[in-house]
């Protein structure tokens, strides 16, 4: 048979473009799947070029959440019988899924031109899209372990039940095993607010690092939602659904936070790991301390724990420790030998700007702030992180007084005279200030009545356009009330068929009396005939 991709270019010299999602859990039934789908989706709204990999072998949920029957699956892909684009489904907001990932789980099994042909087609998925999101099956299978282990990203999600937490706590647990050491991020589902998902993690967090210390990230929430429900019985995702409901917004919030998170991170190929699988032994690693399994469902009964070993200290992200000292200095809390000896004890660890001979020696500063301002003069902060001093130093500002640091005027000023979106962009803009000024005042920003007046009293406003725009209101009118709109002339005109309707009745009954009279006097007319008749003649 000839296979629909040769064994030729095996080793792409494109280089990988799409950065690569896993999804998972350490069970099944907490949304990993509805995840995975409305966070592709709002992934696509930001214009980004997504493709969703069905990879749980038991389960299409990728294909029932979106309503969509494959004609083929990646099975018709491994024997031959169907090229790459040929299997891959059209989704909405030009979403691609492909569907049925079967024979990943079972690589070792498959024949050289197999998996030329798998790899061929990984590294074409990710060439083609920005980002390329795996829909694990649920569990610590081998299969679910080797694309957390081939992914850049891993996403495991948890909820508030006990066995939840504890399944995805054996996932870590049998990760650490694996000599897996990227950091997972956690995805609270089904919370009821903010605060509650934190709560969560906090416990779930507590137990991985007193216990099995794997590098973990509080990454968001979904909000409990009964759009979510909804949404798998009629097979639309909750980002299509309600767009505006809590759930959706949560997506949305995830997706931009990931897009910025994970933006200037290094691209791997996701299709080396297989790759290596054929070549490399895995090596035996050492079993780490066993935690107990049941730290979440018996919690309350406070189980003596086994003796952990001394776990190392995880590191202080950058950006955690640039907000703290930055909500420090501002807060007012540190005097100026606090601040000098901060800045003092830091200095070591910076490189020293080059200085300008001709240039005199700026004076000796007196504050804090002075300090902070020539920190940020002579070393270069990166784009990011300048953005997050900014934005950190504003909100410290907003808890510390109350109100914003700058006028609503100024900021919306500010913000359409650097605008350089799209239309689309700008209209998105438009609305959400009509909307927030709806809730704000409970009425409309524009009357409706007379911005169409002013519109259709307008010069630029062409015949063509005013007969458009009054068919279209007419039309709209039809739909919504099942009526048609009835102007003074149709007033006129039913008026008219009522009256002409009464005369007709009038003439009808006029005619009805006509013809009775006349009867009657054809019958007077013969009875005097023959009374006549009876009479004597002359």
């Amino acid at each position: 048979m000839e296979l629909a991709y040769s064994n030729t270019n095996i080793y792409s010299m494109n280089k990988p473009k799409a950065k690569v999602i896993t999804i998972t859990s350490g069970k099944g039934g907490v949304g990993k799947s509805s995840t995975a789908t409305n966070l592709a989706l709002s992934l696509a709204a930001l214009n980004k070029k997504v493709c969703v990999f069905d990879a749980d072998a038991s389960l299409a949920n990728i294909n029932i959440l979106l309503g969509i029957q494959p004609s083929y699956t990646l099975q018709h892909l491994l024997k031959g019988e169907k090229e790459l684009k040929d299997i891959i489904i059209d989704g909405p907001r030009g979403l691609k899924i492909v569907p049925g990932a079967t024979g990943i789980a079972e690589y070792s099994h498959l024949s050289n031109e197999q998996k030329t042909i798998l790899l061929t087609a990984l590294d074409k998925l990710q060439e083609d899209f920005d980002y390329l999101i795996i829909d694990t099956a649920a569990g610590i299978g081998d299969d679910v372990l080797d694309f957390i282990k081939a992914s850049q990203f891993s996403i495991i999600i948890i909820t508030p039940e006990p066995t939840s937490l504890t399944d995805s706590f054996s996932l870590l647990k049998v990760l650490k095993r694996s000599s897996y050491n990227r950091t997972s991020y956690i995805l609270v589902n089904m919370a009821l607010d903010v605060d509650n998902s934190q709560a969560i993690y906090k416990r779930f967090e507590s137990a991985v690092k007193k216990y099995i210390d794997v590098d973990i990230a509080y990454l968001g929430y979904v909000q409990v939602d009964e759009t979510m429900i909804s949404s798998v019985s009629l097979q639309c995702p909750a980002v299509l659904l309600t767009p505006d409901s809590a759930a959706s917004h949560c997506f949305k919030t995830l997706a931009a936070e990931l897009n910025e998170k994970i933006d200037d991170s290094p691209v791997d190929s996701f299709s080396d790991f297989w790759r290596q699988q054929g070549s490399i032994t895995k090596a035996a690693t050492e079993t780490p301390s066993e935690a107990p399994n049941n730290v979440f469902i018996n919690e309350d009964k406070n189980p003596e724990p086994p003796t952990p070993r001394t776990p190392t200290p995880a590191p202080l992200e950058f950006e955690q420790a640039v907000a703290f000292c930055i909500k420090r200095l501002s807060s007012g809390e540190l005097t100026e030998e606090d601040s000098t000896a901060f800045f003092d004890a830091i200095a070591p660890f910076q490189p020293l700007p080059e200085k300008d001979i001709t240039e005199p020696a700026p004076a000796p500063a007196s504050s804090s702030v002075r300090e902070f301002y020539k920190y940020l003069e002579h070393h270069s902060f990166p784009k990011k992180d300048i953005r997050e001093v900014v934005s950190t130093l504003e909100q410290v500002y907003f808890e510390k007084h109350g109100e914003s640091l700058n006028s609503l005027d100024s900021t919306t000023l500010k913000l359409f005279s650097q605008f350089s979106g799209s239309e689309e962009d700008l209209r998105y803009v438009n609305e959400q200030l009509s909307d927030n000024y709806q809730r704000l005042f409970n009425k409309p920003l524009y009357d409706v009545i007379e911005k169409t007046q002013e519109l259709s009293s307008s010069n630029d406003f062409q015949q063509h356009e005013f007969d458009a725009l009054l068919s279209e209101l007419l039309s709209t009118y039809q739909q919504r009330f099942s009526t048609h709109f009835k102007t003074e002339a149709d007033t006129h005109l039913e008026k008219a068929s009522e009256e002409i309707s009464t005369l007709k009745k009038q003439l009808c009954d006029i005619n009805n009396e006509l013809n009775s009279t006349t009867s009657l006097l054809t019958d007077k007319m013969l009875l005097i005939e023959k009374i006549q008749e009876l009479l004597p003649k002359g």
